[in-house]
C-alpha cells in the first residue's frame, strides 16, 4: 500500500500517532505499507522527489554494462562506433526511461547521481584512468551528459505530446504536425488500397519532391498522352522534409482531379509515400489528411510507383520541375514533421552541452578545451593513449606524484614529467615526438 505525505500529515493531525506502520489485511492477506511504489518501470516515492527512482538507476546501469564490459575487455575488441550505437540505443534509452516525467524535478544531487551512473559506462568504454573527469570523458567520446539528454526528452514530450507553448522559443507548436489518436481515425480510411492504374484516365500525372541545401519544393506535371499540358510548382518551408513534399504532391494531384472532375493516373518515384498511404498504422495528422483526400477520390485516381532516373520522360520532367520549384515555386504551407523537432533538440543538446563544458574550470577541463573547442555527439576518441594525453591523467610522473605513487613530479631529466613533456620534448621519446602547435592552431 502506498502512503502519500498528505495522508501521513492528516493521520498525525486527526488520530493517534502509531509507533510502527499499521498492518492492513484483505481476506487475511497482509498488505505492506511502503513509502514508494513502482508503476510501469518508474519508482514513485511519497514526496515525489524521484529519489527512490534514481537509486534503482545505478543497479540498472551495472546490469546493462555487464555484457558490455566483457566485450570491451576482449582481445578482438568490437568497433567503437558500434559500441557507441549500443550505448545510444540500449543504455541511454534505459536510463532515460520516464525522463519526460521526472526531469522537470531534477535537483543538483540527482544530476550528480546521473553523472556517476554515466561514468560507469564511460570508464569501461575509454579504459581511462579512474580519476579522469566525467565531463572530460563526455567530450572525448561524444556522449552528452545524461541530465542534458534528459532535458531534451522532457522538452520533446512537452512540445509533441502536451502541445505546451512553454518552449515556443525552440519551435512554435502551431507550425508542428501532431499525432492523431487511432480512435479518431475513421476505420474505412485507415487502410486504403488504390488501383495502380485506372482505365480510361483523362490525364497522366507525374509528381516529385526535392530538397537542396535545406530548401524543399515539389512539382506536379500533367500530361495528356505524351504532351505536357501544365506544371504546378510549389515551394515549402525549410523545415519540411522530402517525404512530406512527395506526399503533398500526391495530395495536390488528387485534389486537382476532384476539382476538375476528371480521372487521372498518378505516378511517383517515392515508395515511402505509397507505403504511408497504404499503412493502417499512420498517426501523423498531415499523412491522415492526405489519406482522407485520397479516400474521397478513390474511384477517380490510380496511384503507382515508378523507378526514378531510368529515362521515363514524365518522371524526368517532374524531377526537373521539383528542383526548379525550390527557387521559383508558389508558397505552400504544411506542418513541420516530427523529425524537424528531433533535429532542433539535437542542436539544443549541443548548445547546452557547450555551455556546461565551458563552465567546467578544472585543470583537465581547461586542458581539453585547449585542444577541442566545440563538443559534438559525432566526436569519438577511443585511443587510450590519446585520452591519457588530452586529459592529463596517465602514467606520467606529474600525475602519479599527485596521488602519492611517486616522490617527485619530475622526469629523470629534471623537467616536469607531464604529458606535454613526453609528447613534445623528452629526448628518449624523440622518435615519437609531435610538433607542438601554436596556441592559435591548437584546437581541433
Amino acid at each position: 500500500m502506498y502512503r502519500s505525505i498528505a495522508s501521513q500529515k492528516f493521520s498525525k493531525r486527526n488520530s493517534t500517532v502509531l509507533n510502527r506502520k499499521p498492518t492492513f489485511k484483505i481476506k487475511n492477506h497482509s498488505i505492506k505499507v511502503s513509502d514508494s511504489l513502482k508503476i510501469l518501470g518508474i519508482t514513485i516515492d511519497n514526496k515525489l522527489s524521484w529519489s527512490a527512482h534514481f537509486l534503482t538507476l545505478h543497479a540498472k546501469a551495472l546490469f546493462l554494462t555487464s555484457n558490455f564490459n566483457r566485450v570491451v575487455k576482449s582481445k578482438w575488441n568490437m568497433n567503437k562506433n558500434l559500441l557507441k550505437i549500443w550505448y545510444y540505443t540500449v543504455i541511454e534509452k534505459a536510463l532515460l526511461y520516464g525522463a519526460s516525467v521526472w526531469e522537470g524535478a531534477l535537483t543538483k544531487n540527482q544530476i550528480d547521481r546521473l553523472h556517476s551512473i554515466q561514468r560507469i559506462f564511460l570508464l569501461k568504454f575509454t579504459r581511462a584512468f579512474r580519476t579522469s573527469s566525467t565531463n572530460v570523458l563526455n567530450v572525448l567520446t561524444g556522449f552528452p551528459p545524461l541530465h542534458i539528454a534528459a532535458k531534451a526528452e522532457f522538452i520533446k514530450f512537452r512540445i509533441w505530446v502536451n502541445r505546451s507553448n512553454e518552449y515556443n522559443t525552440i519551435f512554435d507548436i502551431n507550425l508542428l504536425d501532431k499525432y492523431v489518436p487511432f480512435k479518431n481515425i475513421p476505420s474505412r480510411q485507415k487502410l486504403i488500397n488504390l488501383d495502380s492504374k485506372i482505365s480510361n484516365a483523362d490525364y497522366e500525372k507525374y509528381t516529385d519532391g526535392s530538397r537542396i541545401e535545406n530548401e524543399t519544393g515539389f512539382a506536379v506535371c500533367i500530361l495528356k498522352g505524351e504532351i505536357n499540358i501544365q506544371n504546378y510548382l510549389f515551394k515549402l518551408n525549410t523545415y519540411n522534409s522530402v517525404f512530406q513534399a512527395e506526399l503533398a504532391a500526391i495530395e495536390f494531384a488528387v485534389n486537382w482531379a476532384v476539382k476538375e472532375k476528371v480521372k487521372v493516373n498518378i505516378h511517383t518515384d517515392s515508395l515511402s509515400s505509397i507505403s504511408a498511404v497504404n499503412s493502417a498504422n499512420t498517426r501523423s495528422e498531415f499523412v491522415n489528411k492526405v489519406k482522407s483526400n485520397i479516400f474521397k477520390a478513390k474511384n477517380m485516381v490510380g496511384l503507382s510507383w515508378i523507378k526514378a532516373h531510368v529515362g521515363i520522360p514524365g518522371n524526368e520532367l517532374a524531377d526537373q520541375q521539383a528542383k526548379l520549384a525550390i527557387t521559383s515555386g508558389e508558397k505552400f504551407v504544411i506542418p513541420a514533421p516530427y523529425s524537424h523537432l528531433k533535429g532542433l533538440l539535437k542542436n539544443f543538446i549541443v548548445n547546452k552541452w557547450n555551455e556546461y563544458c565551458n563552465s567546467y574550470d578544472s585543470a583537465s577541463g581547461i586542458r581539453v578545451r585547449g585542444y577541442i573547442n566545440q563538443v559534438s555527439p559525432t566526436f569519438l576518441i577511443h585511443n587510450k593513449f590519446l585520452i591519457y594525453f588530452l586529459s592529463g591523467h596517465g602514467p606520467f610522473p606529474s600525475y602519479l606524484h599527485r596521488f602519492k605513487f611517486l616522490d617527485s613530479p619530475h622526469c629523470i631529466c629534471g623537467m616536469l614529467g607531464d604529458a606535454d613533456h613526453y609528447i613534445f620534448s623528452r629526448s628518449l621519446t624523440k622518435e615519437f615526438h609531435l610538433i607542438k602547435p601554436a596556441d592559435e592552431h591548437k584546437k581541433a
